[in-house]
């Protein structure tokens, strides 16, 4: 009985020692927060750069529930999530189908396969120049950036699906 207690004791002051812990640390986060604001707050304050360089937290916050009061924020997010879409899906479709012919074909495999891995390895906004130069500033730029962005993880996804499937008997 008396290791019963003991036992239920030890696991009591575990669970308060975690919950000190966890509460600790969102302490620690706020404080960081509340820091790297009021260290924002003093360089505005030393009017180092301009206010359109570097606008205050006052002035961000104000212009934060502006657009979210005026439905801009909203509508934006709304046509960032269609591009979005709709470079992926045209990401997917060709990029299952190049998949599909590097995975099948070892001549695909062994020239487009390699330029694939390649190119695989360049972040999307390497992309960017050639979409501003190929479509200006559109659209199309945006979506060219977004397909070009997911397209060869797609492709060598669909290929190494292919390559380590079981072969049918």
């Amino acid at each position: 009985m008396a290791k019963t207690t003991e036992i239920a004791s030890a696991s009591i002051k575990m669970r308060g020692q975690a919950r000190n812990f966890v509460l600790g640390s969102w302490i620690r986060r706020l404080v960081f927060y509340i820091l790297l604001l009021l260290a924002w707050y003093i360089v505005v304050s030393l009017n180092i750069w301009p206010s359109y360089v570097l606008p205050g937290p006052g002035a961000v916050f104000s212009t934060l529930v502006t657009g979210i009061a005026s439905g801009q924020y909203i509508q934006a997010s709304l046509v960032s999530l269609q591009r979005l879409a709709i470079g992926y899906a045209i990401s997917l479709v060709v990029g299952t189908l190049l998949g599909i012919f590097i995975g099948r074909y070892k001549i695909v495999s062994e020239t487009v396969g390699s330029l694939v891995l390649g190119l695989q390895a360049l972040p999307s906004v390497c992309w960017l120049p050639l979409a501003i130069v190929w479509f200006g500033l559109d659209e199309q730029a945006i979506i060219f950036v977004v397909v070009m962005g997911a397209l060869f993880s797609i492709i060598l996804g669909v290929d190494n699906g292919i390559k380590i499937r079981r072969p049918s008997t």
